[in-house]
């Protein structure tokens, strides 16, 4: 069984990479990415549970919703994270992202990161940056990338590395890419990289999302996967293979990309606790996919 205590030390890429090279299931060979599974749709199940449910799927860990409204509020971070990623080392499981509330420094980040190095979670995941489309962007991006700079700095003092998921929205900062690449080239790589979503990329940029991707591919940092179709001239996400998000996938893997992977399963209804099981399904059928892709099955 992984103690808390041993799982992570010095920066949190080269840690990951290290720990997942020495895999507990010895049956099966090393991931050079580990594949962890977004909490949302499950933050309500009983935690060792979970992690029993994620090990018999074949994940290695969750992306934790330690945010208001998820698994663990922030303000209780203290006092639950070490119970969460106790019980989910039980199933040799680890808490590898916390899906945060955090994009700039202040006293309660520096509060949240310092918890997440203690119980050696390596990737935060940001909140959005968002731009008021009634003023002038590039004064805005200017001071969005004035404020992740920060975070990256103390997120690198505490060996936690933040990621900056590009999402598809008409006033997302990143949506586009080529202003998230324009504001992180004045952030310190070593604190903050990209989780590159490719169901956002693919949406957002239709023809041109290999530009896109390549453009910010020296900053990323994890995968996001999930997929979308077209319905009705509206995008609808859509079980993993049934959409049109797998050519990005597959140029992601074949450019050498090592890091963790996350699965997000958005078709089923996160805030109906009745459809916990449908949505759990949902997943596991989303990773037998996401391992075929992968050449595991």
């Amino acid at each position: 069984m992984l103690n808390r205590r041993s799982l992570f030390s010095g920066a949190a890429a080269a840690a990951l990479t290290h720990i997942w090279a020495r895999s507990v299931r010895a049956a099966d060979p090393p991931r050079k990415n580990p594949v962890v599974i977004f909490a949302k749709h499950v933050q309500e199940m009983d935690f060792a549970e979970l992690g029993r449910r994620l090990k018999a799927i074949s994940a290695d860990g969750i992306e934790a919703t330690l945010r208001k409204g998820g698994q663990i509020d922030p303000e209780h971070l203290s006092d639950r994270l070490g119970i969460l990623v106790d019980a989910l080392a039980e199933s040799d499981q680890r808490v590898t992202i916390a899906a945060s509330n955090v994009n700039a420094v202040n006293v309660a980040s520096e509060r949240y990161i310092a918890e997440l190095a203690k119980s050696q979670v390596p990737y935060l995941r940001m909140a959005y940056y968002k731009y008021d489309l009634s003023k002038p962007l590039l004064p805005q991006l200017d001071g969005f990338a004035k404020q992740a700079a920060k975070l990256s700095r103390l997120c690198a003092s505490h060996g936690v590395t933040a990621l900056y998921q590009n999402h598809a929205g008409r006033a997302y900062v990143g949506a586009a890419l080529w202003d998230l690449h324009q504001a992180l080239k004045q952030v310190d790589g070593n604190g903050l990289k990209v989780a590159i979503d490719i169901r956002h990329t693919t949406l957002e940029l239709t023809h041109s999302y290999e530009a896109g991707y390549k453009s910010i591919r020296p900053m990323q940092g994890a995968t996001y996967v999930k997929d979308y179709d077209w319905v009705n001239g509206k995008p609808q996400n859509v079980p993993l293979g049934k959409g049109r998000a797998k050519p990005l996938f597959d140029i992601i893997q074949r450019d050498g990309f090592i890091g963790p992977l996350s699965l997000h399963m958005e078709y089923t209804d996160h805030r109906d606790p009745t459809k916990l099981e449908e949505s759990w399904r949902a997943i596991a059928a989303d990773m037998k996919i996401l391992r075929r892709w992968l050449g595991e099955g």
